[in-house]
């Protein structure tokens, strides 16, 4: 194999599309047979070679450098990564990227490819540094079904992000019931060569569309009223683009809803910009469970809209959590089992239509929430197109 000062020199002579595949085969081979410090010493040359006519070149190869690291099942790959983590890359990047984006990029591989035995393992090693990429790292395999409630070095770092008022401090060590969809919408790596995120099971609940309005309604007058602003923390990502827009409203009621007649009609009743002008035949709504509505918010929040990367998995989950607790009628701040106990009580609707508001493409999202007294509803829609 060649060394990293021979690879090295040959991007500086040739930085060639093939040129750049050939290097990247053999970055890939490296990985396998284990020369992680190799590909750590690349990095960190290509990084300080980098020139403004081969940035494009040098961000693809140190890109996969970063990847294999962070994907390969040994403590040296980790220190690796965990180290170039820690330095600042500037001049083999096309477009900049934030401390925390790199860092949750780095966890959300981690979480992906190793065990918590190396999450536990490689903590040790680290002798406390780096505590916002464990944080993330850790909540990364909470997302993928990995339960971290018996690892001590997960106890102790959670227990000390709660003490210190950190985002993720108040986040369980494992997955909760609420939170079943959440994998779903985790990305995959590597061999498996997904990077989006995979489509939801269809659950099938319980169709609202055509349930009639109670007899009752006429009597129903409603009141908008302030609603907090935490509700769009999981479609806040949706919201940085050109096309990106973003509804949230809520209505509290003079005589109350029964749940089981909670449908369409109500929607239509609504004064809202997400449904205006809407035809009742292009109105789309479901009932949808708990569990259903905290994996659209998660999945929007992690994944981002059409131009942006999302807040990743563990704050991704932190958003989602934050805009169900508004949803449902509890403080954004309160803690999971508060959280948990509102949404038990609410009844949900799912939305959408085919315009004019939503831009009906991947980036759609709405959801009606009726409070578990009957006298308010809450409302988020958010939509984006590239």
């Amino acid at each position: 194999m060649n060394s990293a000062a021979e690879v090295l020199d040959l991007l500086a002579k040739d930085s060639s599309e093939g040129t750049v595949t050939r290097v990247c085969a053999e970055i890939a081979d490296w990985a396998k047979e284990g020369h992680a410090a190799e590909l750590t010493s690349l990095a960190r040359g290509l990084e300080a070679a980098a020139t403004s006519d081969k940035t494009d070149a040098y961000e693809t190869v140190v890109d996969l450098v970063e990847d294999q690291l962070a994907l390969t099942q040994d403590p040296v790959a980790i220190d690796g990564i965990l180290a170039l983590a820690s330095e600042p890359r500037l001049k083999s990047l096309v477009d900049p990227r934030t401390e925390g984006e790199r860092q949750c990029a780095f966890a959300s591989r981690l979480g992906y490819a190793q065990t918590k035995e190396a999450f536990a393992a490689a903590f040790d090693r680290a002798g406390g540094k780096q505590r916002e990429l464990f944080a993330c790292w850790m909540h990364e395999l909470v997302l993928r079904r990995v339960s971290l409630a018996s690892v001590p070095a997960a106890q102790a770092l959670a227990e000390e992000l709660a003490k210190d008022g950190h985002p993720l401090g108040g986040l369980p060590l494992a997955l909760r019931p609420l939170e079943r969809e959440a994998p779903s919408y985790m990305p995959l790596y590597g061999d498996r060569g997904l990077t989006g995120v995979l489509e939801a099971l269809a659950s099938g609940p319980m169709s609202a569309r055509s349930m009639p309005p109670p007899d009752e309604s006429k009597d129903v007058k409603m009141t908008e009223v302030a609603v907090d602003p935490a509700i769009a923390s999981a479609v806040k990502p949706w919201g940085s683009g050109k096309k990106g827009k973003i509804e949230m409203r809520a209505f509290e009621v003079t005589a109350p809803i029964e749940a089981r007649l909670l449908g369409s009609w109500l929607l239509r009743a609504l004064p809202l910009e997400s449904t205006k002008d809407v035809p009742r035949s292009g109105l789309e709504c479901k009932r949808v469970t708990t569990d259903a509505v905290f994996g659209t918010l998660f999945a929007a929040a992690a994944n981002g809209g059409a131009h942006s990367t999302g807040l990743g998995g563990a704050y991704g989950r932190r958003a989602a959590w934050t805009s169900l607790a508004v949803l449902a009628g509890a403080a954004p701040d309160a803690s999971i089992e508060a959280i948990e106990a509102a949404a038990g009580r609410a009844v949900f609707l799912s939305f959408g239509a085919s315009g004019p508001w939503f831009h009906d493409v991947a980036w759609d999202l709405g959801v009606l929430a009726l409070h578990g007294d009957g006298r308010k509803v809450v409302v988020l829609a958010a939509t984006d197109a590239e």
